[in-house]
């Protein structure tokens, strides 16, 4: 005889990018096991893959998860994690500005509770994905995904060449567009070492004005009394 299977609830969630309605499911024993493994790794790939797997395992309906932005997958985790585990997280903050330490950062850090479900995705500085290099000829870019967060992480200027690279979507004038799977690695490289440096800045403003997973939260300083405020961003902030 089979054993009766549990009801799980459904959720609903935006999707940060495209303002779409998502439903997903909290995520269960197996994918606590899978993010637990990743934890005990401390291997910030073997992570970022773990939580990319319970996304996928989670969400509802079709939804490319492989191909989504990196603030995408933080955000639908952490609405994951909140209907699974709980709303509440306790992090440890170090605030600057410590008077008891020269007005540096702070030498013990203070619990601060945050609410999950009160943490957004910023686009408020988010550029166009399309940008015009000059008056004929544009680029199309589109934001990495969470298998590139470690290459982010360094300050490599190589690493941040591969970013670039992996997030061209089309370049295009007026009378034609070139898809990305329409060009060799070694024409888009020819095309971007062609940039000058205000065209090149152009599409790096890009990367540096994504939306963010972003909270600001504010509390007492348990070391010096004073009243802080810290903007928390990416992932890693609330599990810190």
């Amino acid at each position: 005889m089979a054993l009766p299977k549990l009801n799980v609830p459904v959720y609903e969630a935006i999707l940060p990018s495209t303002e779409k309605v998502i439903k997903y499911r909290p995520f269960l024993v197996k994918e606590e096991k899978l993010l637990l493994t990743a934890l005990e790794a401390d291997d910030s790939k073997a992570l970022s893959s773990a939580v990319k797997q319970i996304v996928n395992n989670c969400v509802q309906g079709e939804l490319d998860v492989d191909n989504l932005s990196t603030f995408d997958i933080e955000y639908l985790f952490l609405r994951l994690r909140a209907k699974s585990v709980g709303e509440k997280v306790t992090v440890g903050l170090r605030p600057w500005g410590c008077p008891k330490n020269e007005g540096k950062l702070c030498e013990n850090s203070t619990s601060v509770e945050i609410n999950l479900e009160e943490v957004k995705v910023d686009k408020s500085t988010a550029s166009s994905s399309k940008i015009m290099l000059d008056d004929k000829i544009g680029i199309k870019m589109k934001y990495p995904d969470i298998d590139s967060v470690n290459i982010m992480g360094t300050s490599s200027d190589a690493a941040g060449m591969d970013i670039i690279r992996g997030c061209v979507d089309m370049i295009f004038t007026e009378e034609e567009t070139y898809e990305r799977d329409s060009f060799t690695d070694k024409e888009l490289d020819e095309f971007i070492d062609s940039l000058n440096s205000q065209q090149f800045k152009l599409i790096k403003d890009f990367f540096d004005n994504m939306p963010v997973l972003t909270h600001t939260v504010k509390y007492k300083c348990e070391t010096c009394g004073e009243k802080k405020e810290t903007t928390l961003t990416g992932l890693n902030s609330f599990f810190g």
